[in-house]
């Protein structure tokens, strides 16, 4: 009895160690993806504010029907081309990639801890999401990788406010 006792015991207690575990995990998951958009959105902001123009980098939605395969390969194209307008202004290639792990910056892409592209929205769009005042932001598809699910996506411009 104390035996099947102690063996019930050690089994609840590894049960809450890996919930506890897949927590921590996502909470840093979610913490470094925020951090992520939060540089590049401040390093966006700096050069919006002293050149008065956004990049003309198009929106990787534009002219597709919400085939997600088809999104990812966009996303990316978008992603490569931000990054690259970034290292082309050094100063906000310093602010935006400064510190990222080489799991989520390649020099040649930035993506969030869940592997999917960051990507550079010029405008707000009814499916992906709103920035305040019709502005531009970055986002993240969230965990679940899609990037038409906006109850998971990571929003720049929500996570410079909660800052």
């Amino acid at each position: 009895m104390e035996m099947l006792t102690t063996v019930a015991l050690l089994i609840i207690i590894l049960g809450l160690m890996v919930s506890l575990a897949r927590y921590v995990r996502r909470r840093s998951a979610e913490d470094l993806t925020r951090r992520i958009l939060i540089n590049v959105h401040v390093a966006m902001a700096e050069y919006v504010k002293e050149s008065h123009q956004t990049p003309e980098i198009e929106s990787f939605i534009e002219g597709h029907a919400g085939d997600e395969a088809e999104l990812m390969r966009t996303a990316l194209i978008n992603n490569r081309k931000f990054v690259q307008f970034f290292k082309t202004h050094k100063e906000l290639s310093d602010k935006a990639f400064r510190d990222l792990p080489l799991s989520v910056y390649d020099e040649a892409t930035i993506r969030d801890a869940w592997g999917t592209p960051i990507v550079f929205m010029p405008t707000m769009h009814r499916q992906i999401g709103m920035a305040p005042g019709q502005e531009w932001f970055f986002f993240s598809a969230g965990p679940d990788r899609l990037f038409l699910t906006r109850d998971d996506n990571q929003y720049s411009y929500e996570a410079v406010g909660a800052r």
